[in-house]
């Protein structure tokens, strides 16, 4: 997306009585951002040297702007390396960095290596330039056996260094182990089971035959919680099934009623159903 942004500064351009600015870096941006970098571009901005300078000058350039939205699209705009202070230097416009243009689409090969603009990019961010220099190789490899084509290298290679960083920071790096005989299921365990009517006293009563089968197997996972949390389930639902075998056990088993013998032979109320009519 910088680049596109960057890419686009290039088509800028400032009349003496008209603003013009570049739809996309508008829509990414905002039309504020886009009319100050258009201002940037064209050399309009008489003081770079500071931030009260830089806002002076876009002041004088456009009168409808408050300070508060010129300082705000001013620190954007440096954020993104759009704009830089020029300190100590008045009326010396420092060009807008710009990544290389590629005009048509290639293949990425094994020469290819990203942009000296890229890295600026990367630098903004926290990521090392060790994980840097990995994702690079991995990058590569994955590209080149692709075959794709492409115009926007460095733009998918920023993008997908990003993504891959977000993955590492969030990602728990537990490693699998077996189980220990004090283990003891987290709270949430608890509360999973409770949606499913088996409360913390129930679920217990499975604890110590579930840690002798898994020690015994000796198996190694990265967490017992989910194992322990499908343990109960399937034990409970076969002490609910014997339970319910139990209660209709009397009324199956041959040889067995719930009268005496002379109720039911001075009982007659079969013969109210017979219909003699």
């Amino acid at each position: 997306m910088i680049q596109l942004i960057r890419e686009e500064v290039s088509k800028i351009s400032l009349n003496k009585n008209e603003l013009t600015f570049s739809k996309e870096i508008a829509e990414t941006l905002g039309i504020e951002s886009a009319v100050i970098l258009n201002l940037y571009k064209e050399n309009k901005l008489d003081d770079i040297s500071s931030m009260q300078g830089l806002l002076e000058s876009v002041k004088k350039n456009i009168s409808f702007f408050d300070d508060q939205t010129i300082n705000t699209c001013l620190a954007k705009l440096i954020k993104f390396n759009l704009l830089k202070i020029d300190i100590g230097h008045k009326n010396n416009h420092k060009s807008v960095i710009s990544p290389p243009k590629n005009t048509s689409s290639r293949q990425l090969d094994d020469d290819w290596y990203p942009a000296k603009e890229t890295f600026e990019i990367i630098e903004m961010t926290d990521i090392p330039e060790d994980f840097c220099n990995l994702k690079l190789k991995e990058f590569k490899v994955y590209w080149i056996e692709r075959g794709q084509k492409k115009n926007n290298w460095n733009s998918a290679f920023i993008d997908f260094l990003r993504r891959e960083w977000v993955k590492e920071i969030n990602s728990e790096k537990k490693l699998p182990h077996t189980i220990d005989e004090n283990w003891y299921p987290d709270e949430d365990v608890f509360d999973i089971l409770n949606l499913s009517e088996i409360n913390k006293e129930s679920a217990l009563k499975y604890l110590r035959e579930f840690i002798l089968y898994w020690k015994d197997k000796g198996e190694a996972l990265t967490t017992w919680n989910s194992k322990f949390i499908d343990h109960v389930k399937r034990r409970q639902l076969m002490s609910d099934n014997t339970e319910n075998n139990e209660k209709n056990k009397g009324y199956s088993e041959p040889g067995k009623y719930t009268q005496d013998f002379k109720t039911r032979k001075n009982d007659n109320n079969w013969a109210k159903e017979i219909n003699l009519d």
